[in-house]
């Protein structure tokens, strides 16, 4: 599964209008908040935040950046991933890192970092998560154009071999894993890959990234899988998420009538809960109806159990000081949506039973979420829009909740 916005992969044109257009999306401001419950925009004028994670310094910001200018030395023509055709990919040290402390004075923690743009729909990859244990700083870099060896070819020098990755930093060394050549070793069958055209078997998108016994948890979006990596790079498979049928309207792959396809899980998120276990957020793939997003709970050496139901398109989780899941939904009608449908908070209860709907209004397309000891919520919102949309990235703070 290629990214976020661009989840429907080859689904066709029909898409380019609902998922790729954040212009028409409405302003976080014009909402209003329940009484008691305070959002409060702590940063804007980001581009495509993605994950968040809190630390003693301050809350900790992934952009995934702008990419590159159009330009012969940095771009490329690749296959479309919305529609039929070919498009520019360029690429540009526009990524970042950076924290946000109490005092509210960002720092930069690392600055021009890989970023790709698929131009023909401006849709973002590169920087996506960062997470800090062990006297390690690990970082997950989101992948386009991948290739069959898992290899990023397509893509021009000197960028390409950084996407598709983890970087494991410490002590002002840089290791790099290649997260998409162990997918490409470990192709997926069809009971994960789906049914919907143009998806391949060796495809890759780290996504998320957590500390976990010692080495990092990684999920895997285009791999459809959450990876145990070592912290001397040594990497492993820990689950595989299966597809599951899906009811696809007329019209979406050129079908006269609904037909029933097989949907990817596309793991987007992941983190450590109370009990130890690791639970993992699925996006789910095309077309991604509302209320098919699951939880699942990975313990390494069992199989993988659907531990939370009736979530639409997940793109962050984080526990709460009182071991209860929240999570971010990109957009509550599903990838096939238009942009102007909202997003939302939800939480879920301890056991995986119930899921709530929290009332934080003006979120659209969220991609990132932390939560604080006291119970203060950070949200990465308009997570696919740059600081050059009407409605640029930005984070928002929101304390007061029930």
């Amino acid at each position: 599964m290629r990214r976020i916005a661009g989840a429907a992969g080859a689904a066709g044109a029909v898409l380019a209008a609902s998922l790729a257009g954040t212009a028409a999306v409405p302003a976080a401001a014009q909402a209003a908040t329940p009484a008691g419950i305070t959002e409060t925009v702590i940063q804007s004028g980001l581009n495509a935040p993605r994950h968040l994670v809190l630390t003693r310094a301050g809350l900790v910001v992934t952009e995934a950046g702008t990419g590159g200018p159009v330009g012969t030395s940095n771009c490329a023509t690749g296959p479309s991933t919305e529609g039929a055709g070919t498009s520019p990919y360029c690429t540009g040290q526009t990524g970042a890192i950076f924290t946000i402390p109490a005092s509210g004075r960002i720092f930069p923690v690392l600055t021009k970092l890989p970023s790709v743009i698929e131009e023909n729909i401006q849709e973002v990859t590169g920087v996506s998560a960062t997470a800090y244990s062990h006297g390690q700083q690990a970082v997950t870099i989101d992948d386009f154009l991948v290739t069959a060896d898992g290899g990023n070819s397509l893509l021009p020098k000197p960028f390409a071999s950084l996407f598709g990755t983890l970087w494991l930093r410490s002590g002002g060394k840089t290791r790099v894993v290649n997260l998409a050549a162990f997918a490409a070793a470990h192709p997926q069958s069809a009971s994960s890959l789906g049914d919907i055209p143009g998806e391949a078997p060796y495809d890759s998108d780290p996504y998320d990234v957590v500390a976990y016994r010692g080495g990092w948890a990684v999920a895997d979006a285009g791999a459809n899988d959450v990876l145990y990596v070592s912290d001397t790079g040594q990497v492993s498979m820990l689950a595989r998420f299966p597809a599951v049928a899906e009811q696809l309207p007329a019209g979406v792959l050129g079908n006269p009538t609904p037909i029933t396809v097989e949907a990817q899980a596309v793991p987007t998120s992941v983190a450590v809960g109370p009990d130890g276990a690791l639970y993992v957020g699925l996006l789910r793939g095309l077309p991604s109806d509302p209320g098919t997003s699951y939880v699942y709970r990975v313990v390494p050496g069992h199989d993988p159990v659907i531990w939370a139901r009736g979530l639409t398109s997940v793109t962050a989780i984080a526990f709460d000081r009182q071991g209860r899941l929240l999570a971010t939904e990109f957009n509550t009608g599903g990838l096939l949506a238009p942009p102007t449908t909202p997003g939302a908070l939800v939480r879920v209860s301890n056991h995986g039973q119930t899921v709530t709907t929290l009332p934080v209004p003006g979120l659209y397309q969220p991609t990132g979420l932390a939560v604080s000891g006291n119970g203060t919520v950070y949200v990465s919102n308009y997570g696919d829009s740059t600081s050059a949309s009407s409605d640029p990235g930005e984070i928002v703070k929101i304390t007061g909740l029930p």
